[in-house]
């Protein structure tokens, strides 16, 4: 019986990739969503997640890196223009968020069948909390989780272990949902958690089979229609 969502935020609940990829139009010659893909999936997930995981935050070294995957000679100016549009981004997300539209109605779902709603998130979770309760008149979250508070990186299934111990939850009664593989997925499944993988890009399933969700769904209003169906199981 489930009885507890652990909710992601950005890229499950809030677009900070439409700010980005506007923003980041024409830098390197490139549209900004081929260059924020390259960031995001070729950068951020597959060398960042796998090799240098204490550079999680470090932008600077993110655009090092992905001026070598592009092979061209490092540029400081270009790589301080991209960090600061980051930056910028970052600001937009707290003062005017845009909000997937298929995220309120099934916030609004899981709260009418009395599930117990966690935001699960990296840093930042307390203000990213009373944003969308600011936005939506709505107070969602009955625990709000992030790296700073628990003590590690979301990457880690000690993460979501300290989590359900904090929100009395069973690790067979709760589900995690979430757009990133590596940390929504992979250890909340090493921690026992079901899993659903919130993928809005029609991304290839990873190919590592631990961050392979137990189901997959293209948006939050089929993550809903999921769960009715295991509810009723």
């Amino acid at each position: 019986m489930i009885t507890t969502v652990l909710m992601d935020y950005d890229g499950t609940l809030h677009d900070h990739d439409a700010v980005l990829t506007r923003s980041l139009d024409g830098i390197l010659g490139m549209r900004g969503e081929d260059l924020y893909h390259i960031y995001v999936f070729d950068i951020h997930r597959a060398l960042i997640h796998t090799r240098y995981l204490e550079r999680h935050d470090d932008t600077m070294f993110h655009c090092r890196l992905m001026f070598q995957h592009l092979g061209k000679p490092f540029d400081p100016e270009i790589a301080q223009l991209i960090c600061s549009k980051f930056n910028e981004a970052s600001e937009k997300a707290r003062s005017s968020p845009i909000y997937f539209k298929d995220a309120k109605p099934a916030l609004d779902i899981l709260k009418k069948w009395g599930l117990k709603i966690c935001l699960s998130t990296g840093r930042n979770a307390e203000e990213k909390a009373m944003t969308l309760e600011r936005e939506t008149g709505t107070k969602y979250f009955d625990h709000v989780f992030s790296e700073p508070a628990l003590g590690y990186l979301k990457t880690e299934p000690e993460y979501y272990q300290i989590a359900l111990e904090k929100a009395g939850a069973k690790a067979g009664g709760t589900v995690s949902i979430g757009d990133t593989p590596l940390s929504d997925i992979r250890p909340a499944k090493m921690a026992g958690i079901r899993t659903i993988w919130i993928n809005r890009r029609g991304e290839p399933e990873p190919d590592a089979e631990d961050q392979r969700a137990d189901y997959e769904v293209s948006n939050l209003t089929e993550a809903t229609h999921l769960l009715r169906r295991i509810l009723s199981d």
